[in-house]
């Protein structure tokens, strides 16, 4: 199926689809499709990927298989178009690493529940078979969790799934992108939900921690803490310490996520510091060598916290209500909002109230480079995609630059405010809006809303649909100057791709 043109008044620049690397080709979504290219090249200015990764419990059998997907994906989409004398930041979604859980022998079983669903879960709403799935890997790890839960007895009844396949988690998703970021000599930014870790090489935890699949190794990794952080890491081109876990030597920077949404809460993630010197650490921005940008780390929530704080209050000094509003005191001129939106694009946003989350979204990706209170000069939003269990990831991988001047372009169905369905409070983000700087496009064309509902349940977990789970995967490529440019293109997008290819049959 081809899309139509996604967008009114667009600039259209896309990359020429390079040739897949031999390997690769089996590995792709159907619906892959090749970078967006928003190319300013001027010296010192960071070249950033945003990833619009599709998350697929098919790719993550083994450890190889998981760590064979993402470098097809960094060298069918980054490596032909990597800057030159200037850093490269690939930008990957919260959660990067989430279906690493169920890598091996011992996530059989959940993997099976993500892709067919579960059973007992017939006529019962989401997080159901997300539940059971996690509970067939609570099953599947449990000399473990006994094991964490000796040692952590304050440990929660489903984060113990994070806590007992720590040496899993480290394995499958930090050492991959650790070690991609110093092969193609470029800043990896990607998030996971798990708890602190050390190394041990004591024989008895070796035993009882290894993954059963492999033989024994020189050491396994060890949660230190009952508490499981969504946490975004930032990794380096080179290593910046001598000593401590390998996949840690070259993280220049992370983020503790605060405040957590209400399904992080029910799983029992524990939240970062909101107050005091560490919060204020937590998201100090990263200098980035070589360059005037100053990244700061807003996963997914925390992107629409900027509150009112009284006048003369610091607003570091609760960062889970005044968070954008600290993070642009502390100096941060370009947000990386790493997202996972466990919704449909199509349907109501997080708060209940809108019906239409596309708009909703434009209080966090727009604003922050429209509110003139904040001092931020681009965010780069790269979304998670794909149906995992009972639970949809959807959106548009967005950046957008203050300042823009061109004739503007919406995500879908934001054409214009609907009465009656569209909170007040967003009715000045409908329509077309200039500070896009590159967008990527949707399963279908802009329609009405009630046809991209449509579309949406036909992509949702059981539909049935020649469409389930045909989510987009591709990315944004552009340069981000710091001063700004206000006389380049905005609204860059794709409105050609190669021809589809036959949907895999489902496992």
């Amino acid at each position: 199926m081809r899309a139509a043109a996604l967008l009114t008044g667009v600039a259209v620049v896309t990359a020429p689809s390079p040739s897949t690397p031999a390997g690769c080709r089996s590995l792709a979504p159907a619906d892959e499709r090749p970078p967006i290219l928003a190319l300013d090249p001027r010296p010192r200015a960071p070249r950033v990927f945003a990833i619009q990764f599709k998350q697929d419990v098919a790719g993550v059998t083994s450890y190889a298989a998981f760590r064979t997907r993402i470098d097809c994906l960094i060298r069918q989409d980054v490596v032909p178009h990597l800057a030159r004398g200037r850093p490269n930041v690939v930008v990957f979604d919260e959660d990067t690493g989430l279906m690493t859980l169920a890598i091996g022998s011992r996530g059989a079983v959940a993997r099976r529940i993500a892709a067919r669903g579960s059973p007992g879960c017939e006529g019962q709403g989401a997080p159901c078979s997300t539940v059971a799935a996690l509970g067939a890997l609570m099953a599947a790890y449990a000399p473990q969790v006994a094991a964490y839960r000796a040692r952590f007895p304050s440990m929660g009844p489903l984060a113990a799934a994070w806590v007992a396949a720590t040496d899993t988690l480290v394995r499958g998703f930090m050492e991959t992108f650790s070690d991609l970021a110093r092969r193609y000599r470029v800043y990896i930014v990607a998030s996971n939900d798990q708890a602190p870790f050390r190394v041990s090489t004591d024989p008895a935890e070796i035993a009882l921690f290894h993954d059963p699949d492999y033989p024994p190794p020189p050491y396994v990794y060890l949660a230190t803490s009952p508490d499981v952080y969504n946490e975004a890491f930032v990794w380096g081109p080179r290593d910046v310490r001598a000593t401590g876990p390998g996949p840690l030597r070259n993280v220049v920077a992370s983020n503790l996520k605060v405040p957590l949404t209400p399904l992080e809460q029910e799983i029992g993630l524990t939240p970062g510091p909101s107050g005091g010197p560490a919060a204020i650490a937590n998201l100090e921005p990263f200098r980035l060598p070589g360059t005037r940008a100053r990244l700061g780390i807003a996963t997914s929530l925390p992107a629409f916290q900027y509150g009112s704080p009284p006048a003369g209050m610091d607003p570091c000094s609760d960062v889970a209500s005044y968070y954008m509003r600290c993070l642009s005191r502390l100096g941060a001129n370009i947000v990386i909002q790493d997202e996972a939106n466990p919704g449909r694009w199509t349907g109501p946003d997080g708060n209940g109230i809108e019906r239409w989350q596309p708009l909703s979204w434009m209080a966090s990706t727009y604003r922050a480079v429209s509110d003139p209170t904040v001092g931020f000069d681009y965010n780069v939003t790269a979304m998670m995609v794909g149906n995992l269990a009972d639970l949809v990831f959807d959106g548009q991988t967005a950046i957008t630059q203050r300042g823009l001047r061109g004739r503007g372009c919406h995500y879908i169905g934001d054409s214009a405010f609907v009465p009656g369905e569209d909170q007040s409070q967003f009715r000045r983000y409908a329509g077309n809006q200039p500070d896009f700087l590159a967008i990527a496009p949707w399963v279908v064309g802009d329609r009405s809303r009630a046809e991209l509902r449509r579309v949406g349940a036909e992509l949702a977990p059981g539909s049935g649909s020649p469409l389930e789970d045909d989510y987009v995967e591709t990315a944004i490529v552009a340069d981000l100057p710091v001063p700004l440019d206000r006389r380049r293109s905005d609204c860059v997008t794709a409105t050609r791709w190669p021809a589809r290819r036959p949907a895999r049959r489902r496992r």
